[in-house]
C-alpha cells in the first residue's frame, strides 16, 4: 500500500479553502492575513467576455476567443458593465509597443482613450511628434480628437502638477493623472494598468471610495512583489470576473515572462514548486499573479 502521508498537508488545505470560502472575512483590510489567505477573491460571474487587442500575427494562432495572447485584455459585457459607446472614457496605464488594446477600443467603441507609458514610444506615436517640431519635447500627443497619448508615468509624488510644468518621462501620482486628463470625478469605464511592478503601491495609496464610485472596470497585470493582502481592500465594491494567470521570473520587462502553454513563449519560464515554503504560499502567487480582471458591483 502507498504511503499516503504526503498527502495529508494538501487534503488539510483544501478542507481550510472549502470551510473559510462559506464565512465572510470580518476584517479584510487588517493586518491579520490569516482571515483571507486561504481563500480566492470574490467573483462576478460574466456572461459575456470578450478578448480586446493583440498583434494580428498571434490573434491568427489562437485556438479559441479567450486564449491568452500578449497585448489584449478581457472586457466584460452584461448589461451595464459593458463601455457605452461614445460615451466611454478608457486609461491605459503603461502600453510598451503594443498599443492594439487602445486602438480596438477607440476603434470599435469611440471611446476617450488616455494612453500612458514614460519611457516606450512607438513608432505610431513617433511619426506624430515627427509632423510637427513644437511637439518635440511635449508630455502629451493628440492621436486624434479623443485619443491622446501621454509620455508620462506612475509614481507616488504629492506635487500635483499642470501639464505644462511636466516634462516627457516624469512620473506622477494617479490624482495628478485624473487632473491632467480632465477624468477627476469622471466614470472610468475601463482603467487598465500595466506597469510592471508599481501596481502594488498605487493599489496602496488608491482611494477606494473614489474607486468604488468612479472606477467601472478595473483590469491589471500583478508581479510577484504583489500579494493577496494588497489587493483584498478592492472587494469593498470589486469583483473578479476573468484571471489570466502567468509566471514571471522577474519584475523586469526584460525578464522572461509567460509558462509554457503559451504559444508565443514555448521556452518560457518553469514555475519552480520548491520555492514556496507551502501550499498556503503556492495559492498566494496562483491567486495573485498575472493578469485579474475585476467588475465594479455597484454599475450592476
Amino acid at each position: 500500500m502507498k504511503n499516503n502521508s504526503n498527502r495529508k498537508p494538501i487534503e488539510k488545505f483544501i478542507q481550510n479553502q472549502v470551510s473559510s470560502s462559506l464565512v465572510e472575512p470580518k476584517n479584510c483590510e487588517s493586518d491579520n492575513f490569516e482571515q483571507v489567505r486561504v481563500r480566492d477573491f470574490k467573483f462576478y460571474n460574466c456572461s459575456n467576455i470578450k478578448r480586446i487587442g493583440g498583434k494580428a500575427q498571434y490573434i491568427k494562432n489562437a485556438p479559441n476567443d479567450l486564449f491568452r495572447i500578449d497585448g489584449a485584455w478581457y472586457i466584460c459585457l452584461d448589461k451595464n458593465a459593458q463601455p457605452k459607446k461614445s460615451q466611454c472614457n478608457v486609461l491605459s496605464l503603461g502600453i510598451n509597443y503594443d498599443f492594439t488594446f487602445d486602438k480596438e477600443m477607440r476603434n470599435s467603441y469611440d471611446c476617450n482613450l488616455y494612453s500612458f507609458d514614460p519611457f516606450v514610444e512607438d513608432g505610431y506615436f513617433k511619426a506624430i511628434r515627427n509632423k510637427n517640431s513644437n511637439l518635440k519635447e511635449s508630455p502629451v500627443l493628440e492621436v486624434d480628437k479623443k485619443w491622446f497619448f501621454y509620455r508620462l508615468g506612475y509614481a507616488e509624488n504629492l506635487n500635483m502638477k499642470n501639464l505644462d510644468q511636466l516634462k516627457m518621462k516624469d512620473l506622477i501620482s494617479l490624482p495628478n493623472i485624473l487632473k491632467i486628463t480632465g477624468l477627476e470625478n469622471q466614470i472610468i469605464d475601463i482603467f487598465k494598468m500595466d506597469i510592471e511592478g508599481p501596481e502594488k503601491e498605487l493599489i496602496n495609496n488608491l482611494d477606494i471610495d473614489y474607486a468604488c464610485k468612479y472606477f467601472k472596470s478595473f483590469i491589471f497585470e500583478t508581479h510577484r512583489n504583489c500579494k493577496f493582502r494588497d489587493l483584498v481592500k478592492l472587494e469593498k465594491c470589486f469583483r473578479l470576473y476573468f484571471r489570466s494567470t502567468r509566471f514571471f521570473k522577474g519584475d523586469l520587462f526584460t525578464s522572461p515572462t509567460g509558462h509554457l502553454t503559451e504559444f508565443q513563449n514555448p521556452n518560457g519560464w518553469k514555475l519552480d514548486i520548491k520555492q514556496y515554503e507551502n501550499e498556503i504560499n503556492l495559492a498566494e502567487f496562483m491567486f495573485t499573479s498575472g493578469e485579474l480582471y475585476f467588475i465594479n458591483i455597484n454599475f450592476l
